[in-house]
């Protein structure tokens, strides 16, 4: 019998036809023993995922189903209360050490485990539901590493690995900001940024590359910069560490001798332990009239894609209004009653909520989109709306994921992504089959090439990527491209590179406008503290220019920049910012003036205006420096820019799921600690509950962080 007749039979069975549970377990028995080959085995799992699924109607049959599932490799979904000797054995020889007793790997992750624990470093390219982070977790237990970094693609991963990793304390120091000391031993959980800007990160025993397929850099592509800063980690790690971890989904090859050169294996398998179904939706009206006929029939949480915030604003509300039955229960209250107080209640997100729908894009303060997260794997959201900030490596507790549009950004999406968003579905041990639903046809199969521009060093290797790399790591095609970087006398190398992910030649030209206007400028450059408005205008002036800025996250200039910038300076009350954003606003205007306001303060106050000021300092002093003359030093600005001109611990706890208005009443009873770290020691000593002027809800954002209280 063939993969298509056994899935007929369940769906038969399904729709209350004939069945015979033992005559079909005796088809799948001959499947299972016939399929050599990984794609043959591949659907021998699916199609006992499915089995389990419909476990009652195989009452009776379980030491067969037993047997099945050892042959194919899914040792964790046997029933050891039950097992045979054969299976006891089977589950040993694929049980990590040091690991809790209730941790058995798949035979595929075994085999990746065994090459990781034999020193080798490993590629891995696997469906979203193998488990791949499990096995960094045995990697880590082994405590054969001294120091360890995890590299994640986003802020939102930060937060979910260091919650995961925390288990480890005991052993290793978990760092996850700059400004935390290293200890004995580490394990460093970053952003690409966070790696390449971290100067404690030297001895590296073993590295970790969340979703690697990053590293490829498009032509044109917005997310360039974010890819050259992940090529200058891997670089980085690459030369300090002894072993490394690279994972991604649906990567089909590596470019030429990557593996030779870096002395890594690439295993690339289909191996799954979920199901999934697809169904394309019916044509409507519209897609908000189409998801309106599909709710009513959806089982189970469901995540609904949307390719931009606009859309994700739009469908969370249309989704909502088809829930007027649901009751939220009384932690979701507190957040909706919380999350009214301190931003909105004409917020859409609050409305959505007291729906049980989640409204999650990145516009969202990360302490807020980590919550949202949280209420839906809890339970206590049955719908989470999401754009592709989402679809990046963090792990939800979906059945369903509805994809409503084919495009991110206004660009179709390819194979590769939408096979990443249709990964989201299904979760072991919860629903071994989910379902994908689709409002457009899927985009054509294609076999997915990962480029390493950092290896091959091609024409999509841009020369702020270049320039980072060692004379002896570059091909003889990639020297001559930097060649006339270094001979030009205008801007030291050294300062070049310091500004990582800038393009050189931006830089060089700023520095040669800098001597042109000199005098003109000695006044607008040369200063210390907080510039004026002026001295302000010029750097962001400077840097637009120069740097190629995109415009964006409500801002189109370098004079709006520092028009808003200088407003938020002149007031740096977050909660009187807030307010203001969408005073006399209503509706979907309310909205979009107060996660504008969040966007620009995530986005520009304290991450892409320090980094454009930094550049700028950098270069007028190597500049004026050069001419005896003393340059300006913008270091005191740019952390109050990151720190949103607040306690930089208060910015600091927002990433641990602390959001600013609790994290700014929490410090001063913690004594105005002046590190991130001197915060969480104080934390560590004192209940929530000790806490003045904290409410229920507030109290349990901040309990990860404290001392355990007797019902923990």
């Amino acid at each position: 019998m063939s993969y298509t007749n056994l899935l007929n039979a369940l769906a038969l069975k399904r729709n209350g036809g004939e069945f015979d549970p033992f005559n079909f377990l005796a088809d799948l028995s001959a499947f299972t023993s016939l399929a050599d080959e990984d794609d043959k085995l591949q659907q021998a799992r699916d199609i006992l995922v499915r089995v389990l699924e419909d476990a009652a109607e195989f009452k009776g049959y379980e030491p067969i189903i037993q047997t099945l599932l050892r042959n194919v490799g899914l040792f964790p979904y046997l029933d050891f209360k039950n097992a045979d000797v054969v299976d006891q054995l089977a589950a040993e020889a694929h049980r990590p050490e040091a690991m809790p007793e209730s941790i058995i790997f798949t035979a595929k992750q075994a085999e990746v485990y065994r090459e990781l624990m034999a020193g080798r470093s490993v590629v891995l390219s696997a469906p979203t539901s193998f488990g791949k982070s499990l096995i960094i977790d045995a990697v880590i237990a082994s405590k054969k590493h001294r120091n360890i970094v995890v590299v994640v693609p986003t802020l939102a991963l930060v937060d979910e690995t260091r919650r995961r990793l925390f288990k480890f304390r005991n052993h290793y120091k978990v760092i996850t900001h700059l400004s935390q000391k290293p200890a004995e031993r580490n394990i460093y959980i970053h952003t690409q940024e966070r790696v390449v800007e971290n100067p404690h990160i030297q001895n590296v025993d073993f590295f970790v590359i969340d979703e690697f397929y990053k590293l490829q850099i498009e032509d044109s592509s917005e997310g360039n910069e974010r890819a050259v800063l992940l090529n200058h980690a891997f670089y980085k790690l690459a030369k300090r560490a002894k072993q490394f971890y690279m994972l991604g989904p649906n990567i089909h090859e590596l470019p030429d001798g990557f593996g030779p050169n870096y002395r890594c294996l690439f295993i690339r398998t289909d191996f799954s332990t979920v199901a999934s179904d697809s169904h394309l939706v019916p044509e409507g009206k519209d897609d908000i009239s189409r998801l309106k006929a599909l709710v009513p029939i959806l089982q189970g949480p469901t995540l609904v894609f949307s390719g931009s915030v606009n859309g994700a604003r739009k469908l969370g509300r249309a989704t909502a209004e088809m829930r007027e039955e649901f009751e939220p229960k009384e932690a979701l209250k507190q957040a909706i009653a919380w999350l009214s107080l301190n931003y909105s209640p004409r917020w859409g997100l609050v409305y959505a909520l007291s729906r049980g729908v989640g409204i999650h894009h990145g516009k969202l303060p990360r302490s807020i989109a980590q919550l949202l997260v949280r209420l839906f794997n809890d339970g206590f959201l049955d719908y989470l709306v999401c754009t592709s900030t989402l679809i990046e490596g963090v792990n939800t507790a979906a059945r369903n994921v509805v994809v409503v549009d084919n495009k991110i950004n206004k660009k179709k999406y390819d194979y590769f992504t939408f096979n990443n968003i249709r990964g989201r579905s299904g979760r072991m041990w919860k629903h071994y089959v989910g379902h994908v639903y689709l409002f457009n046809s899927p985009p054509n199969r294609e076999l997915e090439f990962v480029d390493v521009p950092v290896f091959t060093q091609n024409q999509n290797a841009p020369e702020a990527l270049l320039v980072q790399l060692e004379p002896q790591d570059l091909s003889d095609d990639a020297n001559m491209r930097v060649s006339q970087i270094w001979k030009q006398s205008l801007l030291a190398p050294a300062t070049i590179r310091q500004n990582v992910g800038i393009d050189p030649q931006g830089q060089i030209e700023l520095a040669r406008e800098i001597e042109a206007r000199l005098q003109e400028l000695i006044p607008l450059l040369s200063w210390t503290g907080q510039p004026t408005y002026a001295q302000t205008k010029e750097i962001f002036d400077l840097a637009w220019r120069h740097f190629g800025v995109k415009a964006g996250a409500g801002v189109r200039s370098a004079s709006q920049l520092t028009l808003l910038v200088n407003r938020y300076r002149r007031n740096p009350d977050y909660a009187a910012q807030l307010s203001a954003s969408i005073a006399e606003k209503a509706g979907d205007d309310a909205d979009e003036a107060l996660e504008s306001f969040l966007e620009f303060a995530r986005q520009w106050l304290s991450f892409k205006a320090p980094r454009l000021v930094s550049a700028v300092g950098r270069i007028q002093s190597d500049v004026l420096l050069r001419h005896g003359i003393r340059p300006g030093n913008y270091s005191y600005f740019c952390s109050q820019l990151e720190s949103l001109f607040m306690n930089p611990v208060v910015t600091a706890l927002e990433e641990y799921g602390v959001p600013i208005q609790i994290a700014s009443r929490l410090v001063p009873q913690l004594d105005n600690p002046e590190t991130l770290d001197d915060a969480l020691a104080a934390l560590l000593k004192r209940k929530s509950a000790d806490f003045d002027g904290l409410t229920a809800f507030e109290k349990t954002l901040i309990s990860p962080l404290c001392a355990p209280t007797d019902t923990q």
